[in-house]
């Protein structure tokens, strides 16, 4: 079984789709699909030992909630909102921990958006799910901004953060 072929069938294990839910799993469905495409693998050539093809598995639609929102385009707002804003912060994006503070766990959650004075970090946004801010990862990550003196403050992505919500605890914070 090729590489591709084991990521489509991850894709459509239950348990995956318990862990990340519908939406995500088919952009990763259909990433892996692109990625075969770009190999040029065809999903119904023989991939296993045998030489025998594998059958292909139906392609699965899943309605996408509506309150649901893909973390990128979650990003993409945030970042749309902070150059707006804040123009004369320098802002680094994706920061991980492991640059704040060498040597840390690397599962510690990366800061979405580090604003910086006068060459210093002084603030950590990170965007985090409702379900999960409590998580050694993201607790991690925010004990090392508080370690470094950094603020830190969070949103979570799944909720609509309008822009003057944004805005004015940033400012605050700053």
């Amino acid at each position: 079984m090729g590489l591709f072929d084991s990521l489509k069938k991850a894709v459509n294990t239950d348990a995956l789709k318990n862990v990340v839910g519908d939406d995500v799993l088919e952009k990763l469905g259909q990433a892996v699909q692109q990625g075969m495409e770009k190999a040029g693998i065809d999903s119904a050539k023989p991939s296993s030992a045998t030489g025998q093809a594998e059958p292909a598995q139906p392609e699965v639609q899943h309605p996408v909630p509506q309150k649901a929102v893909f973390v990128a385009d979650r990003f993409n707002d945030f970042d749309a909102i902070i150059s707006r804003n804040f123009p004369d912060f320098e802002v680094r994006r994706n920061v991980s921990a492991d640059t704040l503070q060498p040597g840390c766990h690397p599962a510690c959650t990366p800061v979405q958006f580090l604003f910086y004075r006068d060459g210093s970090p002084v603030l950590a946004v990170v965007l985090v799910k409702t379900n999960n801010y409590r998580g050694m990862n993201v607790v991690a990550t925010k004990k090392i901004c508080e370690n470094l003196g950094i603020r830190y403050i969070r949103f979570y992505h799944e909720y609509e953060n309008a822009e003057d919500y944004v805005v004015k605890r940033i400012r605050e914070n700053l």
